[in-house]
């Protein structure tokens, strides 16, 4: 695992007061409004900051849930949802949300839609997950806890954006716009990439514990293969923004192909396959040239997400007289041992690996909270529907920005895990 990360910044939104235009609101649909305007500003303000705890941000993303629930779904006499999915509330249209986009720039979408805002929150806590694991990453020497929390906190972006991608989109009134961070391709983008990302946090440790090097070339594969996937969804979108992120992800795809074909070498030089060993390493070699060259363009493309310079880093660095030293080795061994000749066609990576492989953490809507019962939600529903405004440009978030760690890590991987 390399110990930096492409992160997108946070989607924009306005202010919002949930005020309910109605004659005779009641002191228990003051309190639910009020206590939904405090959850979100709560929110919104905690996860401008990658260094806060997932301790504080989960808790405060499931009240938000909790209390925007009976504006999503329909609310029975007990508070509670119905069994499965209910059915959408009455009250869905009643506020209007603006939000940002990250392909779409300042500018913002608005829906007269409780589920588009739930939809919109839920990237952003999404995104503050992976800037909070790409924050721990980029410490000195992390611990094993570090590590784990590291590959923890993916995995739960992935759950996020997966819920998302279940539970919101099918739901919503209108079709979200091509592009839109609700476009399931861009979110499956965020899916694989998350998921790609803490599978590199089980490479790193299967380097280091020096586990079988076919199970390394297998794992690495499907990590190059994931990276792909994600750029091959953000392909059809405009190159120039999408293309600071897809570099991204070809870099980092062709990087654990040259990592796959580089252990898939050494698997073959321990089978006395030294032709087939010299050809993996070749092509190892040249993937990593191509990550090289896919780096030097990252780093020249503006985008979302602030300019890094990957090939400096040092799990770059240290691939590079891997490859060659092992090749040399093999070279060697084929001139005064085997004298195997070197095959044309490059051998066939391990396509499925069998330990290691990261799926989501599951995320589930909660239950309402206790302030929604029948008696609020027949009142909530005379309440007039506010009206569409006109589009506006939005400053980008104020993000606390992740420190970068500039120092070699003393481990054989080159990555900061210990």
């Amino acid at each position: 695992m390399a110990h930096w990360f492409h992160r997108n910044v946070l989607k924009a939104t306005t202010p919002h007061k949930f005020e309910l235009k109605h004659h005779d609101p009641t002191d228990a649909s003051r309190k639910l409004c009020n206590d939904l305007k405090n959850s979100r500003n709560r929110l919104l303000e905690l996860i401008k900051n990658p260094n806060n705890d997932s301790t504080m941000i989960e808790p405060a993303y499931t009240s938000y849930l909790q209390l925007l629930y009976g504006f999503i779904w329909e609310v029975d006499g007990d508070g509670d949802g119905k069994v499965g999915r209910p059915p959408p509330s009455k009250l869905r249209d009643a506020f209007i949300f603006k939000w940002t986009h990250t392909l779409l720039g300042a500018s913002t979408v608005t829906f007269a839609d409780a589920v588009y805002e739930a939809a919109n929150m839920s990237i952003n806590v999404g995104l503050w997950f992976m800037k909070h694991a790409a924050m721990i990453a980029a410490k000195e020497d992390i611990t094993m806890d570090e590590a784990k929390e590291v590959h923890s906190m993916l995995r739960r972006a992935a759950g996020i954006f997966t819920f998302v991608q279940t539970e919101f989109l099918p739901q919503l009134t209108s079709p979200p716009p091509l592009g839109s961070d609700l476009d399931s391709r861009v979110v499956n983008a965020y899916i694989n990439q998350c998921t790609a990302e803490a599978q590199e946090v089980t490479v790193a440790r299967a380097v280091e514990l020096k586990h079988n090097v076919n199970l390394i070339s297998a794992l690495s594969n499907e990590t190059s293969k994931l990276f792909n996937d994600a750029a091959n969804t953000l392909r059809p979108f405009k190159a120039e923004i999408s293309g600071q992120w897809i570099k991204y992800l070809e870099l980092k795809s062709m990087f654990y192909k040259s990592y796959a074909y580089s252990y898939c070498g050494d698997n073959l030089l321990a089978m006395d396959k030294c032709g087939q060993a010299i050809r993996a390493l070749k092509e190892s070699k040249a993937c990593l040239e191509k990550s090289m060259a896919f780096c030097k363009e990252y780093s020249k493309t503006t985008g979302p997400a602030p300019r890094v310079k990957p090939d400096q880093h040092l799990v770059f660095k240290r691939l590079a007289p891997l490859v060659q030293r092992t090749l040399d080795k093999c070279e060697r061994e084929n001139s005064l041992i085997y004298h195997d000749p070197v095959v044309h066609d490059v051998p066939p990576l391990d396509s499925k690996a069998t330990f290691g492989l990261v799926s989501p953490i599951t995320f589930q809507m909660p239950s309402p909270d206790n302030l929604w019962n029948l008696g609020i939600y027949k009142t909530l529903i005379g309440f007039e529907t506010a009206k569409i405004s006109k589009e506006q440009d939005l400053p980008p978030v104020k993000e606390e920005e992740i420190p970068q760690n500039n120092k070699d890590p003393k481990n054989e991987s080159g990555c900061n895990l210990q």
